[in-house]
């Protein structure tokens, strides 16, 4: 009778081996789709940190200015024309030859000159956007009243704040930028403003003037910023507290954080529930 023989691995270390063969490749693959899927949400995350640490700043400029949130030169006769990054080069955000009335960088920018934060929380991880050294080693946020033009604001600037100059009618309703005025679900910045630039949108996808509330989520996705890949954008609100928006439409009363009460971008607030973030992507 002939005897069966059963053949063991030669040694415990061949068949540890044809596990680790097996089972590395798949590990690989999971991980790689681990990462795939939960890389956006990590860089998400740190932007919603940046606008946190952007409130946080705000509101201890707030407490050194009478409760104020920053702004620059004003002229209520000018508020519907909006400027950004003007009046970069020169030291002094106040002076006549400085940034021009009415510039809603420019007083974003006085967090930078003002407050312990750093240019590189102003830049989202899922932009293009890289953090400003001011010109080279020897210079600093003192040496600067704004971001560089638009030039300097597509290369350093991720993020659009409430336009701090308001019409005359919303000062009327009660607009007040203030620490004691503003409401907790006011929009005080977020990812920045798409304007009308749909690039990478979805081919049906609508700029932020020709979307309504009904639009469906693809129309929806071409006004939302760039910085995530449109999937949506983080809001900064009056209490501090930032979260992430899948629509524009997420502003006192559902009001549309990218357009005025009046239908335009580059415009002012209209009334106490108006919240403008600019600037606009180049």
């Amino acid at each position: 009778m002939k005897r069966l023989v059963t053949r063991r691995c030669g040694g415990k270390a061949l068949c540890d081996l044809l596990v680790v063969v097996v089972l590395v490749p798949l590990l690989g693959v999971t991980f790689f789709a681990c990462q795939t899927r939960c890389g956006g949400n990590s860089t998400r995350i740190k932007c919603a940190s940046n606008l946190r640490q952007i409130g946080q700043a705000i509101q201890l400029y707030a407490n050194e200015n009478h409760g104020e949130y920053p702004r620059t030169r004003f002229d209520p006769a000018t508020v519907s024309s909006p400027k950004w990054g003007t009046g970069a080069s020169t030291t002094q955000p106040f002076a006549p030859d400085g940034p021009q009335p009415n510039d809603v960088t420019a007083a974003l920018f006085l967090l930078l000159r003002t407050q312990d934060i750093t240019a590189e929380v102003f830049t989202c991880p899922e932009s293009n956007a890289e953090k400003w050294d001011f010109g080279g080693s020897n210079k600093t946020a003192l040496d600067w009243s704004n971001w560089n033009g638009t030039a300097g604001i597509q290369q350093n600037l991720s993020y659009s704040f409430e336009n701090p100059y308001p019409t005359e009618a919303a000062v009327k309703s009660g607009w007040v930028l203030n620490t004691g005025t503003i409401s907790a679900d006011y929009a005080v910045a977020a990812d920045m403003n798409p304007g009308t630039n749909v690039t990478n949108a979805p081919s049906d996808a609508q700029n932020v003037l020709q979307v309504k509330t009904s639009s469906t989520s693809s129309q929806l996705r071409g006004a939302n910023s760039p910085n995530h890949d449109r999937d949506g954008q983080n809001v900064l609100y009056g209490d501090g507290h930032v979260t992430f928006e899948q629509n524009p439409f997420v502003g006192v009363k559902g009001d549309n954080i990218y357009t005025s009460q009046s239908g335009k971008i580059a415009d002012a607030p209209q009334d106490v529930s108006d919240s403008v973030l600019l600037p606009t992507a180049p």
